[in-house]
């Protein structure tokens, strides 16, 4: 892979968590492509079970966030998240399964419609909440 962290600081929201969590869910699905690249199967089985774990964990704070700030998006943005998790699975079955290409696919796949989340649904939360922050 060419790069191999893709993030970059067109996708920061403004929002210290949230960026944070991006950059690292960012960087686990890269890794995970590399790991396949190098040969290291058991670490892209750990890398494809750390993305899902921490994405479990990152997506529920964001809609305790939406939650708790009355956001008006909430479950398209909600909805999103689970489709997100459903392409994680996706991408640990096809590994599973030994189809190492489909899983490299699903994975640069998943990585480009997570930034494209953060670049919308993300910003919006982002630009919702930063007025509240202030507070």
């Amino acid at each position: 892979m060419k790069e191999t962290h893709a993030w970059n600081d067109r996708l920061e929201v403004g929002h210290e968590a949230m960026d944070h969590d991006h950059h690292l869910q960012i960087g686990l699905a890269s890794a995970f492509v590399d790991a396949i690249e190098q040969g290291r199967p058991w670490m892209a089985r750990r890398l494809a079970d750390q993305l899902l774990s921490y994405s479990v964990v990152h997506f529920g704070s964001e809609e305790l966030l939406m939650e708790s700030s009355a956001f008006p998006d909430r479950d398209a943005h909600a909805g999103e998240h689970g489709a997100f998790l459903e392409q994680m699975r996706e991408l640990q079955r096809a590994f599973a399964s030994g189809d190492e290409q489909l899983a490299t696919t699903a994975a640069l796949d998943l990585r480009a419609a997570l930034a494209a989340h953060m670049n919308d649904a993300d910003r919006r939360l982002a630009a919702h909440v930063a007025p509240i922050a202030r507070r």
